[in-house]
């Protein structure tokens, strides 16, 4: 009864594995749905050595005296800010730095919305909240420096909870400096005209918020623009004001697409190497563990799967070729594991113990000398993460994933799967390539 468990756990899992499979690399018409489906290696986010790269470079000055060099501090400061920008607004695998003494340049991953979000950041626009419809400076102005965030959204276009009209604008955070102020300019016009006013420094209103019958205390407002009509552009738009809010601005002087470095074939070949390895890998584990190394190659198989559809899910993951290189080191991890842990069991078995206590001792004994392996990847792939460059955090990214995977492949799956097997086979050492110690005896 116990073997006939055992088999049809490994045909479960075999056809599980092989499904998981045909989803990780298959591409098919899904019916009735406008989007094909390219399986989980498909979906991964490619980096513009993988892929085209949009990339700029902008002149940064001072907005009040273009003769005044900006300082090390303004250019550091604006490459941070604009590539807050570029991660918030669709920019892809961003490499932002500076370039010269007044110049950063700019690279991300070519997308609908690259060429687009680049020379929104060359066209700032600043704005001043005032609380009456006058070109004329107020007493409640509220200057662009106080601006926070900023971002493209749907909504009323009237804060009146009666309001049933929708326009698209920008969603507008202040700081803790501009909350203050917009407290007071509320409090204002909630008794005077109940409107917030838009207005360039040039003079220029940009829109109105109506319906304000209260004090405001969040520190937030919604700029309505009648002229916008998606999302991409109320996201520009929002891209525009923060723009404003700096106190240098930027002119683009280059602006272009990057040929993939490496191109999207390397994707192929890589992959053909790789499956080529994992065969010649697959098959010295056989040979020198026999059934043990069919439960690697089983769990390898499992671990292949989880991989990619964990590449493809999370949204940090944006793949270059030194993220496949962190991969290829992630999964050896798991293959390190397997050789440890059978190398244990062959030692527990050589002095004189049963294959099943074998198995047992070396899960048990082998268990902090993986957790030592893993730790040390995963502490040094988060550390890579946050101080490395932006090629290394790819690399990061692959091993962290691959040391999570083989401490679950290794302690979870490949347990399973050994569990599973002694019913099969608890006395044949040769299908195990299993040794006694020869004593004097002998």
């Amino acid at each position: 009864m116990a073997k006939r468990f055992s088999i049809i756990n490994y045909v479960l899992v075999s056809i599980l594995v092989a499904l998981g499979l045909f989803l990780s690399f298959a591409s098919f018409k899904i019916p009735f749905y406008a989007n094909d489906y390219a399986g989980f290696a498909g979906a991964i986010s490619l980096s513009y050595d993988l892929g085209a790269g949009q990339t700029a470079v902008f002149e940064v000055s001072q907005v009040t005296n273009t003769d005044d060099s900006v300082t090390e501090k303004q250019l550091n400061d604006t490459v941070d800010f604009v590539r807050d920008v570029l991660a918030t607004f669709g920019g892809e695998y961003n490499q932002v730095g500076i370039q010269n003494d007044n110049s950063i340049r700019v690279q991300t991953l070519k997308t609908d919305v690259s060429e687009d979000l680049m020379n929104a950041i060359a066209n700032r626009t600043e704005i001043i909240i005032r609380g009456e419809a006058t070109e004329e400076a107020t007493r409640y102005d509220i200057k662009a420096d106080t601006i926070k965030r900023c971002l493209g959204t749907y909504q009323p276009n009237s804060a009146s909870s009666t309001s049933t009209s929708y326009s698209y604008g920008v969603y507008i955070e202040l700081n803790s400096e501009g909350t203050k102020q917009y407290k007071e300019l509320t409090d204002y016009v909630s008794s005077n005209g109940n409107t917030v006013y838009f207005y360039t420094t040039d003079g220029t209103q940009l829109g109105s918020f109506s319906g304000i019958t209260r004090t405001v205390t969040t520190g937030s407002t919604f700029l309505p623009l009648s002229s916008v009509t998606t999302q991409n552009d109320a996201n520009l738009q929002a891209v525009n004001i923060l723009m404003g809010s700096l106190d240098v601005k930027l002119k683009v002087t280059e602006n272009g697409v990057t040929t993939a470095y490496l191109g999207y074939n390397t994707v192929n070949y890589v992959g053909i190497a790789l499956l080529i390895a994992f065969v010649c890998l697959a098959v010295i584990m056989v040979v020198r563990y026999r059934d043990l190394g069919f439960i690697s190659l089983l769990t390898g198989l499992v671990n292949i799967v989880l991989y990619l559809f964990l590449l493809q899910a999370l949204p940090i993951v944006t793949l270059s070729i030194t993220g496949i290189i962190g991969c290829v080191l992630g999964y050896c991890l798991t293959v390190l594991c397997h050789i440890m842990l059978f190398e244990k069991m062959k030692k527990e078995y050589s002095m004189g113990r049963k294959i099943s206590l074998s198995f047992k001792l070396a899960y048990k004994d082998s268990l902090f000398s993986i957790l030592d392996i893993m730790a040390i990847a995963l502490i040094g792939s988060v550390l890579l993460y946050f101080i490395g460059f932006d090629l290394l955090k790819s690399f990061a990214i692959g091993i962290f994933i691959g040391g999570l995977l083989s401490i679950f492949s290794v302690y979870c799956v490949t347990r399973l799967f050994t569990k599973w097997y002694l019913p099969l086979n608890s006395t044949k050492e040769s299908h195990l390539a299993f040794k006694r110690e020869v004593t004097d005896e002998d």
